[in-house]
């Protein structure tokens, strides 16, 4: 999938991400106070994602360590962290999360763009090919066209409102990233997949990772908000994120499984 000299250079940048995410995650625990720029109602949401990101963090070395050693395939899920972390140090980086862990944040979000722009110079879709077992692709096309339709639609009944009304929203990046780059990648995955095209196997299992992943952060902050915030326990919510999160996740091991490496 990736040429060894490319490889090595993207090991070590992804190396470089976690062990800089790490840093950050550990800063929020020993600063006071790290999150007070976060609007209230948005605090448990930080701490949550900083819970998933040392684990994304962690499971990059794991991952990287496999790499080494040629595991070829890992680089899905290798890309599938790192572009979760990308997406999750944007959200801080933009939204001024500001507290002296700040270009932690910064250096996270430089280094995991230009890994991700590396990887996709580098890699070669065709060399990902159908095991005996077809991967589940109308499924996930299916799932990504429907979670393009309703994020879409949701995040549009909260911008038309602000625009009209000339308001910012608080955490208003998530628009931007989610608007400008992930649902098209969503909607463009779920063409590709239907179509049968490489490229959309490429995408799928880094694509359900990041929806996996931002379910269960989502999952978790409902919970911090009950257990750390003094929040309402919302039943309803925490079945509808677990859902979202880990419906997505188990979608993983049918498609990774119906993967395999041309000879």
């Amino acid at each position: 999938m990736i040429a060894p000299a490319a490889a090595l250079r993207l090991i070590r940048l992804a190396d470089a991400v976690a062990i800089l995410t790490l840093a950050a995650v550990a800063a929020g625990l020993v600063l006071p106070a790290p999150y007070v720029a976060v609007p209230d109602h948005l605090r448990p949401g930080a701490w949550s994602q900083d819970t998933i990101s040392a684990l994304a963090a962690l499971a990059i070395l794991v991952v990287n360590a496999r790499l080494r050693q040629g595991w070829a395939k890992g680089w899905l899920i290798w890309a599938g962290l790192v572009g979760y972390l990308f997406y999750a140090y944007a959200l801080y980086s933009f939204d001024g999360v500001l507290n002296p862990a700040y270009p932690l944040y910064l250096a996270i979000l430089a280094l995991s763009v230009l890994a991700l722009v590396l990887f996709v110079r580098a890699v070669n879709p065709a060399s990902l090919v159908s095991a005996r077992r077809q991967p589940p692709r109308r499924t996930v096309a299916g799932l990504f066209g429907l979670l393009l339709v309703l994020f879409t639609a949701l995040w549009l009944s909260q911008l038309l409102p602000a625009m009209a009304a000339r308001h910012p929203l608080p955490g208003q990046t998530i628009f931007v990233l989610d608007l400008a780059i992930a649902l098209p990648l969503t909607g463009l995955t779920a063409w590709l997949l239907w179509r049968g095209h490489p490229v959309g196997d490429l995408l799928a299992i880094p694509m359900l990772m990041k929806v996996a992943v931002l379910g269960v952060s989502v999952f978790l902050g409902t919970l911090y908000t009950f257990a750390f915030f003094d929040g309402p326990f919302m039943p309803f919510d925490l079945a509808l994120y677990a859902l979202m999160g880990f419906g997505p996740a188990a979608l993983i091991w049918p498609f990774w499984r119906g993967l395999t490496l041309a000879d």
